[in-house]
């Protein structure tokens, strides 16, 4: 579903739709970068995603524009999950990437105001570029039927995730039952009995988050952009109790104690809290955090609120562009 705010200030380049746990084909890449590309020669101004797919075509498609003069090609406002740099030849080479498409860049719209000023100094570009846009809950009515609690701990996705903390934390605590959605940890034979791990369809993630009694998102520490962000967002949106540990982001969308639990991200510190929502003690305190984490959510990390915020920033840079 396209938001309002955007189609009716925007002509949209038609992609293929992402496909959950599959994500996509390498097909797939090459119809975006072509689409894209197209974009770029035939509009003056384009907003395209910074993270799409594993080939990144989107940022192909500026880097083969870029080649031409301002005048044949679209500017771009870059937005979405930024990138965690590479060491050694890749590295420099994804360094080299980004100084060349900021050419073509007007504005870059990260996920966390930390970016502001972390992924400047980190790729080269000038910080007057960037704007901080919040990210948005990607669940619909529709995906998550009311369900009983299934009394275990949740936690699922890939990217950026230290599923090793996790892994520890069960072990202190043996008497809780602990399910990870995703295949980070296949071949693992180390596992605690109190803990099933493995990739799962879309579906049965979306049946195990909405029947999980509280959802951990661990995200590995020493970034240098945000991550999780949909994954914490749907499950505050639910009503769960979300423990995420502190990393880039996590204070943009979570208030401590309110709308949701931030942890320091050793095993102890998610055990820690672990044990404070299933205290029976804290009841009352959780379901009131989960209350407001629910009206949080749907009031400032909705999709609509997210499509005006990147309008806002789009409006500014073509004005800017065009005064200047």
């Amino acid at each position: 579903m396209v938001e309002p705010a955007f189609a009716a200030q925007a002509r949209l380049v038609q992609v293929p739709r992402f496909r959950p746990v599959v994500g996509y084909s390498r097909r797939d890449q090459l119809r975006i970068f072509g689409a894209v590309l197209r974009a770029m020669l035939q509009e003056e101004y384009v907003l395209l995603g910074s993270s799409r797919g594993r080939w990144k075509p989107e940022l192909m498609a500026i880097a083969a524009a870029a080649w031409l003069p301002r005048r044949w090609r679209a500017s771009v406002v870059l937005s979405g999950e930024m990138w965690e740099p590479n060491s050694g030849l890749r590295g420099r080479l994804e360094k080299w990437l980004v100084r060349w498409i900021d050419r073509a860049i007007l504005r870059y719209a990260v996920y966390s105001s930390e970016e502001l000023e972390v992924f400047p100094r980190l790729w080269g570009v000038v910080p007057e570029k960037v704007r901080f846009t919040p990210f948005t809950y990607t669940l619909k009515e529709q995906d998550c039927r009311p369900v009983s609690s299934g009394g275990y701990v949740f936690s699922g996705g890939n990217a950026f995730r230290d599923y090793d903390a996790l892994v520890e934390t069960a072990r202190l605590l043996p008497e809780r039952r602990f399910i990870i959605a995703s295949g980070r940890l296949e071949g693992r034979d180390d596992l605690p009995d109190n803990l099933e791990a493995g990739p799962v369809p879309h579906e049965r993630f979306m049946q195990l988050l909405c029947a999980a009694e509280m959802v951990v998102v661990p995200i590995r520490t020493g970034l240098r952009r945000a991550a999780g962000q949909q994954t914490y967002l749907n499950a505050m949106w639910l009503k769960k109790p979300t423990i995420v540990n502190r990393v880039l982001g996590v204070r943009d969308h979570i208030r401590h104690g309110e709308t949701g639990l931030i942890v320091e991200g050793s095993p102890e510190s998610f055990a820690a809290a672990i044990r404070w929502v299933g205290d029976a003690a804290n009841r009352e305190t959780v379901e009131r955090m989960g209350e407001n984490a629910h009206r949080d959510v749907s009031a400032r990390f909705n999709t609509c609120q997210h499509a005006l915020d990147l309008l806002e920033v789009v409006e500014e840079a073509l004005h800017d562009d065009r005064d200047g």
